[in-house]
Protein backbone atom coordinates (compact mmCIF):
# COMPACT_ATOMS: atom_id res chain seq x y z
CA UNK A 1 0.00 0.00 0.00
CA UNK A 2 1.64 3.56 -0.92
CA UNK A 3 1.82 5.75 2.02
CA UNK A 4 0.37 9.32 1.50
CA UNK A 5 2.84 11.53 0.80
CA UNK A 6 0.31 13.94 3.33
CA UNK A 7 -1.26 12.69 6.66
CA UNK A 8 -4.11 10.89 6.11
CA UNK A 9 -5.79 12.23 9.50
CA UNK A 10 -8.96 14.04 8.28
CA UNK A 11 -10.34 13.58 11.85
CA UNK A 12 -10.09 17.63 13.13
CA UNK A 13 -11.83 18.70 9.32
CA UNK A 14 -15.04 17.64 11.00
CA UNK A 15 -14.89 19.91 13.63
CA UNK A 16 -14.93 23.89 13.52
CA UNK A 17 -13.35 25.42 16.46
CA UNK A 18 -14.92 29.14 15.27
CA UNK A 19 -18.15 27.57 14.57
CA UNK A 20 -18.27 26.27 18.09
CA UNK A 21 -17.25 29.13 20.40
CA UNK A 22 -20.14 31.11 17.76
CA UNK A 23 -23.02 28.72 18.54
CA UNK A 24 -22.38 28.31 22.34
CA UNK A 25 -23.45 32.42 22.02
CA UNK A 26 -20.89 32.72 25.63
CA UNK A 27 -20.41 36.00 27.44
CA UNK A 28 -16.81 34.73 28.04
CA UNK A 29 -15.98 34.09 23.96
CA UNK A 30 -17.21 38.01 23.40
CA UNK A 31 -14.47 40.13 22.38
CA UNK A 32 -12.28 37.42 22.26
CA UNK A 33 -11.86 36.80 18.39
CA UNK A 34 -11.18 38.94 15.76
CA UNK A 35 -10.58 39.23 12.04
CA UNK A 36 -7.47 41.24 9.98
CA UNK A 37 -6.27 40.46 6.48
CA UNK A 38 -2.22 40.09 6.35
CA UNK A 39 -0.99 41.93 2.97
CA UNK A 40 2.06 39.49 1.12
CA UNK A 41 5.16 39.65 2.59
CA UNK A 42 3.90 41.16 5.73
CA UNK A 43 5.18 39.62 9.31
CA UNK A 44 2.09 38.79 11.26
CA UNK A 45 4.49 38.79 14.54
CA UNK A 46 8.32 38.26 15.10
CA UNK A 47 10.56 37.24 18.65
CA UNK A 48 9.68 40.55 20.06
CA UNK A 49 6.10 40.52 19.22
CA UNK A 50 3.86 40.36 22.13
CA UNK A 51 2.58 36.82 22.15
CA UNK A 52 -0.74 37.11 23.51
CA UNK A 53 -2.31 35.27 20.49
CA UNK A 54 -3.38 32.10 18.76
CA UNK A 55 -4.04 32.57 14.68
CA UNK A 56 -5.94 30.25 12.76
CA UNK A 57 -5.81 30.68 8.90
CA UNK A 58 -9.28 31.67 6.47
CA UNK A 59 -7.95 32.42 3.27
CA UNK A 60 -4.09 32.53 2.48
CA UNK A 61 -0.93 31.13 3.47
CA UNK A 62 1.89 31.62 5.94
CA UNK A 63 5.37 30.65 6.46
CA UNK A 64 6.79 30.20 9.65
CA UNK A 65 10.70 30.14 10.25
CA UNK A 66 13.21 31.87 12.55
CA UNK A 67 17.12 33.01 12.48
CA UNK A 68 20.63 31.64 12.44
CA UNK A 69 23.44 32.68 14.64
CA UNK A 70 24.14 34.97 11.73
CA UNK A 71 20.53 36.94 11.98
CA UNK A 72 19.51 35.12 8.65
CA UNK A 73 16.04 33.97 8.44
CA UNK A 74 15.26 30.23 7.68
CA UNK A 75 11.64 28.73 7.48
CA UNK A 76 10.77 25.39 9.12
CA UNK A 77 7.40 24.92 8.23
CA UNK A 78 4.23 26.72 5.57
CA UNK A 79 0.32 26.43 6.77
CA UNK A 80 -2.47 27.17 5.14
CA UNK A 81 -6.27 27.35 5.10
CA UNK A 82 -7.67 25.69 8.36
CA UNK A 83 -4.21 25.64 10.04
CA UNK A 84 -3.32 27.09 13.28
CA UNK A 85 0.21 28.74 15.06
CA UNK A 86 1.47 30.74 17.72
CA UNK A 87 3.02 31.24 20.87
CA UNK A 88 0.94 28.74 23.57
CA UNK A 89 3.61 29.74 26.47
CA UNK A 90 4.54 26.18 27.42
CA UNK A 91 8.20 26.63 26.31
CA UNK A 92 9.60 28.93 29.49
CA UNK A 93 10.53 31.82 26.54
CA UNK A 94 11.66 29.97 24.70
CA UNK A 95 9.67 31.16 21.44
CA UNK A 96 12.16 32.54 18.76
CA UNK A 97 9.69 32.39 15.66
CA UNK A 98 8.62 34.78 13.03
CA UNK A 99 5.47 34.22 10.70
CA UNK A 100 5.11 35.79 7.13
CA UNK A 101 2.09 36.01 4.87
CA UNK A 102 3.17 34.21 1.56
CA UNK A 103 -0.11 36.08 -0.10
CA UNK A 104 -2.72 38.17 1.01
CA UNK A 105 -3.74 36.29 3.97
CA UNK A 106 -6.98 36.53 6.04
CA UNK A 107 -6.47 35.59 9.62
CA UNK A 108 -8.84 34.62 12.62
CA UNK A 109 -6.83 36.00 16.12
CA UNK A 110 -8.07 34.28 19.25
CA UNK A 111 -6.77 35.58 22.51
CA UNK A 112 -4.51 32.92 23.87
CA UNK A 113 -5.51 32.96 27.21
CA UNK A 114 -9.14 32.34 26.07
CA UNK A 115 -7.96 29.53 23.11
CA UNK A 116 -5.98 27.39 25.98
CA UNK A 117 -9.53 27.58 28.25
CA UNK A 118 -11.36 26.31 25.70
CA UNK A 119 -8.94 23.47 24.61
CA UNK A 120 -8.93 22.36 28.36
CA UNK A 121 -11.96 22.13 29.78
CA UNK A 122 -13.74 21.75 26.66
CA UNK A 123 -13.96 18.14 25.76
CA UNK A 124 -15.26 18.34 22.16
CA UNK A 125 -12.80 20.48 21.36
CA UNK A 126 -9.53 18.98 23.25
CA UNK A 127 -10.39 16.00 21.12
CA UNK A 128 -10.24 18.32 17.66
CA UNK A 129 -6.98 20.22 18.83
CA UNK A 130 -5.28 16.83 19.45
CA UNK A 131 -6.00 15.30 16.50
CA UNK A 132 -4.96 18.82 14.41
CA UNK A 133 -1.90 18.34 16.77
CA UNK A 134 -1.26 14.84 15.60
CA UNK A 135 -1.66 16.16 12.11
CA UNK A 136 0.61 18.78 12.46
CA UNK A 137 3.21 16.62 13.95
CA UNK A 138 3.40 13.71 11.30
CA UNK A 139 3.25 16.08 8.75
CA UNK A 140 6.90 17.27 10.55
CA UNK A 141 7.36 14.02 10.57
CA UNK A 142 7.52 13.54 7.35
CA UNK A 143 9.44 15.90 6.19
CA UNK A 144 12.51 15.54 8.55
CA UNK A 145 12.52 11.98 7.23
CA UNK A 146 13.11 13.30 3.73
CA UNK A 147 16.71 15.26 4.91
CA UNK A 148 17.61 12.01 5.48
CA UNK A 149 17.23 11.07 1.71
CA UNK A 150 20.70 10.68 -0.32
CA UNK A 151 19.93 13.23 -3.34
CA UNK A 152 18.67 16.36 -3.47
CA UNK A 153 15.97 15.77 -6.48
CA UNK A 154 14.55 12.83 -4.03
CA UNK A 155 14.20 15.70 -1.77
CA UNK A 156 12.83 18.49 -4.00
CA UNK A 157 10.01 15.83 -5.81
CA UNK A 158 9.12 14.99 -2.39
CA UNK A 159 8.24 19.03 -1.83
CA UNK A 160 6.74 19.44 -5.06
CA UNK A 161 4.53 16.65 -4.50
CA UNK A 162 3.49 18.33 -0.23
CA UNK A 163 2.63 21.24 -1.74
CA UNK A 164 0.72 20.87 -5.13
CA UNK A 165 -1.89 22.57 -3.29
CA UNK A 166 -4.16 25.41 -4.36
CA UNK A 167 -4.63 28.01 -1.87
CA UNK A 168 -7.16 31.27 -1.93
CA UNK A 169 -5.94 35.04 -0.95
CA UNK A 170 -7.84 37.18 0.93
CA UNK A 171 -10.06 38.66 -1.86
CA UNK A 172 -10.58 34.82 -3.65
CA UNK A 173 -7.37 34.38 -6.21
CA UNK A 174 -6.09 30.87 -6.67
CA UNK A 175 -2.15 30.29 -6.20
CA UNK A 176 -0.27 26.73 -6.56
CA UNK A 177 1.46 26.68 -3.28
CA UNK A 178 4.22 25.28 -4.58
CA UNK A 179 5.06 27.81 -6.46
CA UNK A 180 4.34 30.67 -3.26
CA UNK A 181 7.98 29.14 -1.97
CA UNK A 182 11.28 30.34 -3.22
CA UNK A 183 14.39 28.32 -3.69
CA UNK A 184 15.97 29.50 -0.42
CA UNK A 185 12.50 28.35 1.09
CA UNK A 186 12.48 24.88 -0.15
CA UNK A 187 15.84 24.41 0.93
CA UNK A 188 15.56 25.51 4.35
CA UNK A 189 12.94 23.12 4.57
CA UNK A 190 14.97 20.01 3.15
CA UNK A 191 18.38 20.97 4.70
CA UNK A 192 20.02 21.87 0.98
CA UNK A 193 21.35 25.09 -0.30
CA UNK A 194 19.17 27.48 -2.66
CA UNK A 195 21.96 26.74 -5.24
CA UNK A 196 21.60 22.61 -4.73
CA UNK A 197 17.91 23.61 -5.74
CA UNK A 198 18.73 25.88 -8.62
CA UNK A 199 21.22 22.61 -9.79
CA UNK A 200 18.36 20.04 -9.10
CA UNK A 201 15.88 22.31 -10.53
CA UNK A 202 18.06 22.77 -13.89
CA UNK A 203 18.70 18.97 -13.48
CA UNK A 204 14.91 18.03 -14.24
CA UNK A 205 14.56 20.62 -17.03
CA UNK A 206 17.13 19.46 -19.11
Amino acid sequence: MAIPVRPNNETYKGFNFFDHISSQQSSQSFGMVREIVVKKNDYIYTPSSDHTYMYEIVEGAVKLGSYTEDGEEFIFDVLFKTDFFGDLKYLNNQFFEYSKALIDTRLRVYNRDFFKKMVILNPEVSEWFISYLVKRWCSAEKKLKKLHEKKAKEKLTFLNSYFDIKVSDAEGFEFALIDLLTQKDLGDLIGITRQTVANSTRTKAL
